[in-house]
């Protein structure tokens, strides 16, 4: 039998044991840089198996709640795995038996089952059986969804303490429940977003709401910025660039008859390439600059998140020789996935990477995106996943 078609065959001897870790982790989700039981829980597990080192805590690996194991055989290149391990501030609202026990603390983008996956694989590699020469990193990660006061997610700290240093590449997946077990998204090139976000005030003097002719009125310079804001990507930006300018609050006033003398506004910026990401943050100056002929004046300042997710070749490459040699059936569909971002692009931008998205969804998808209240994974997805975190490592290395 060939090695990779055993690796799922030891993955599929674990299927209860991974239920049982997801189930786990799903009950008991917690927020970024809040992961103290889900490091724990890990850990505990890194360490009763044999071979693999382990490391956790800020010291060993930049994060309070950060979990490293390393397993090495013989000489060779360095590879990475890589999941994330914190949940969402959402109220779950599935009727699941193992729905979650902390109030208003949700797995609703399945970091629970990429952490499950990648424990699994770590079983799957230390196995005396699987045979490769070279080392394998597995790198579980906090805080993937926010950042803390510095500003910064989990990924960068991972990053800042030096390991990925002598990482050759590294591999992750995430959740897909757009599509059911079966489908996998595998795409080459930016394949998630430059996720930017922008603070504005427009200013103006205020005044009675009987006499706005006394004063400049902010509410009424918004209403031209938000129309030149829109035109940014539609009219300022090549149809054939991905693009996204969305405003998600507006706060002005508290008086029915008093014209307010600011408006704060704020909102994303999304794109997949630097060149467009510049340009994007150029234009915006230019939509805001629009009050300065109406006697107003603004403030802007736009903040960098997560660069845009870029896969690259040969990474890409290896994943999908894994996909094709253990689960030749799967439908594969080469397509970004889409304008969401995730911090493993900082990964990306240091080191060779691939991610992809591996469908778990339901035949009816309503109300269980990403993100959402009611979210869920077909759990015969879970050896899959460790397949082929386990079956890319040693492609890799063998």
């Amino acid at each position: 039998m060939h090695s990779q078609h055993i690796i799922y065959k030891k993955a599929e001897t674990l299927s209860s044991k991974l239920s049982e870790w997801r189930r786990y982790l799903h009950r008991y989700p917690e927020l970024s840089f809040q992961e103290r039981n889900t490091a724990s829980f890990v850990e505990n597990e890194l360490r009763d198996i044999t071979d693999i080192q382990v490391f956790a805590g800020k010291e060993e690996t930049g994060l309070e709640t950060g979990v490293v194991g390393i397993l090495k055989k013989g000489e060779g290149p360095v590879v990475a795995l890589r999941a994330d391990m914190d949940a969402l501030p959402i109220q779950e609202e599935t009727d699941a038996a193992y729905s979650s026990q902390n109030t208003g603390i949700m797995h609703a983008c399945g970091h629970d089952a990429h952490t499950t996956m990648l424990l699994g694989a770590a079983h799957v590699l230390a196995d005396k059986q699987s045979s490769f020469s070279g080392t394998i990193k597995f790198l579980f990660q906090p805080a993937e969804e926010t950042t803390d006061s510095n500003g910064q997610s989990g990924a960068p700290y991972f990053i800042n303490h030096g390991l990925l240093d002598d990482v050759s590449v590294a591999f992750a997946l995430h959740m897909d429940p757009e599509f059911t077990p079966g489908h996998i998204r595998l795409h080459e090139g930016p394949s998630m977003a430059n996720v930017d976000t922008f603070q504005a005030v427009i200013k103006g003097t205020g005044g009675h709401g009987a006499y706005p002719h006394l004063g400049t009125d902010p509410v009424w310079m918004l209403s031209f910025v938000l129309q030149a804001v829109q035109g940014v990507t539609s009219r300022k930006t090549s149809p054939l660039t991905p693009a996204v300018i969305s405003i998600g609050e507006i706060k002005a006033g508290s008086s029915t008859n008093v014209i307010p003398d600011h408006v704060k506004i704020q909102g994303t910026l999304r794109s997949y390439d630097k060149a467009a990401r510049a340009h994007i943050e150029k234009e915006l100056h230019q939509a805001f600059s629009i009050v300065e002929s109406m006697g107003g004046s603004y403030e802007l300042e736009v903040e960098k998140g997560e660069p845009a997710l870029n896969n690259d070749k040969e990474a890409v490459q290896v994943f999908q020789s894994t996909i094709e040699e253990i689960f030749p059936h799967f439908i594969m569909k080469d397509e970004p996935y889409g304008l969401g971002g995730e911090d493993f692009g900082y990964m990306a931008d240091k080191i060779p990477t691939a991610m992809l998205f591996l469908g778990a969804g339901f035949t009816n998808t309503t109300n269980k995106g990403l993100h959402m209240p009611c979210f869920d994974i077909q759990e015969e997805i879970l050896p899959v996943g460790v397949s082929l975190l386990a079956g890319s490592a040693i492609h890799y290395l063998r």
